[in-house]
Formats: C-alpha cells, structure tokens, sequence
C-alpha cells in the first residue's frame, strides 16, 4: 500500500457512497446563488387634468397613479386668497383598467394634439358659422401615460364646444375624458366612494319624491364638490334621465356647517349655441 484509498479494495456498497458525496460536493460548489427578489416598480402617474384660467392661472384638478392612487385638488377660500388641499382615495385595479380603456382606447387621447383639435374646431366653426371662441372660458388640459410616453391635449371651453359642435369627434372625446376624471375627482373630495354612495342615496330619494318614474343615482353621477366661504359644502350630481325620457337634472345637495343638508332638483341647463 502506498498511502492511497485505492477505489478496487472498496465494497461496492462504500465505493457508491463515496462517489456520491463527491458528487454532491461538485454540485454544491457550482451552484448558483439563488436571485435577488424584484424590486417593486414605484408607482408613476398615468392621467392627470388640470383647468387653465384665461389669464394663465393653472389649477389642478386631478392626478390618477398607476397603483389606483387619486389625488383631487381641493380648492377653496376666495379667488384672491385661495386654500388649496390635496386629498386621496384609490381606484380598484379594474376601475383604473376601465379607465385606460377610456382614456386611451375610446377617447383616443394618445392621439390628438391641441393643434388637430384646434383646427378640427376651426373647419366645425366655418362650416356651421358658429364662433369656437367663448369669452372668458378656462380650458381643459388632460394628460395620459402612452406605453412610456407623457402626452397632453388641450381644449377650450369643452362642455359649451362639445354641445355646440357634437360632430367634432376631438372635442368629444375630451368632453367624455373630462367628465370621467371630474367624477373621480369628486368623489374623492367627498370622502370616498362609501360617502359618494350616501350622498347619492339621499339624491335619488329627493329625485324620486319629484318624479316617482326617476331611476337611481349613483357615485358615478357625482360631478362637482365645492366648499363655500360660509364653510357649506356643495355637492352636484347630474342624473342623466331614464332611457327614452327627457327627464335629466342636476341634484345639488347643500350641506350647513352645523350638519343640515338642503337638497334641489333643477333641470339641466341648456346651452346657449
């Protein structure tokens, strides 16, 4: 003997463990390490409004994240001294889903630029004689995260502009994407989706005291939140009318700072063409 564990002299049940300790120890030293977990993406923002005053003054109306995050723009005080809050709620993963297919897919927002709908407005004008130009009005500016790409539009006076010209297919898209972000914002600034459905509830209630063949307003009909001087707090919703009926209205709930709420019906103004 040499000093050497010569395989030959080993049993054959011994000689099988060997190799397989040898093995294992070849395999353990290549082994890769195990990966580091993904680190989570940080949330971006994927839609945005704000309204542009006629003298420039820019104020935010909303911002929608990609993780369901909401952020309205609470503005309040007197237009010297304005008070402006932030405050939040969150989207479900299919609202926000519904949402992109809004924004992106119907209204086709990723598209259209502020000069194609500054001319589409332009040619609807001449070919109906009727001015695009409204005094005084603010304009709508929308944003929307395309794949990796912010893009923004912009558009005058929407609601008078997309009733004036309903066969410009720009205008009424924004008009549709306004109203969508709008009641997002609200229902934020009432408190969240729980309180909108209450505020809601008690519209409907009022509603059909007037008109018993009304149907159900809901969260989705909630259009403006504001907070008056008198630290009132103003709440609109705009029922569109049962189907085949001309029974649309706004329903304002008005609520005291010592807790009463006033609740009107009036109908939905018409548009000066």
């Amino acid at each position: 003997m040499d000093g050497c564990i010569r395989l030959h002299y080993l049993r054959p049940g011994l000689l099988g463990l060997c190799l397989s300790l040898v093995a294992f120890s070849s395999a353990a030293a290549v082994e890769p390490k195990a990966a580091n977990p993904p680190v989570p993406q940080a949330p971006v923002r994927v839609a945005a409004m704000s309204f542009i005053e006629p003298d420039g003054t820019r104020r935010p109306v909303v911002e929608v994240w990609s993780n369901g995050l909401v952020k309205a723009i609470d503005l309040s005080g007197s237009r010297q001294n304005p008070v402006q809050a932030t405050l939040t709620d969150r989207l479900t993963a299919a609202e926000l889903r519904q949402l992109h297919q809004l924004l992106i897919g119907d209204c086709q927002l990723a598209n259209q630029t502020t000069e194609s709908v500054r001319e589409s407005l332009q040619n609807a004008s001449e070919q109906h004689q009727l001015t695009a130009k409204i005094e005084g009005a603010a304009e709508t500016e929308i944003g929307v995260l395309a794949g990796h790409e912010w893009r923004t539009v912009s558009c005058p006076a929407v609601s008078i502009l997309a009733t004036r010209f309903p066969d410009v297919a720009e205008v009424r898209n924004i008009s549709a994407a306004q109203s969508r972000l709008q009641n997002i914002a609200a229902v934020a600034l009432v408190g969240g989706g729980k309180a909108a459905d209450l505020h809601a509830a008690t519209a409907t209630h009022k509603l059909q005291e007037m008109n018993p063949n009304a149907g159900e307003i809901t969260r989705r009909d909630l259009m403006m939140v504001r907070h008056l001087p008198n630290e009132s707090r103003f709440v609109q919703f705009r029922y569109a009318g049962s189907p085949g009926q001309d029974d649309g209205c706004l329903v304002n709930l008005t609520q005291g700072p010592e807790g009463t709420t006033r609740v009107s019906v009036m109908d939905s103004p018409s548009v000066v063409r």
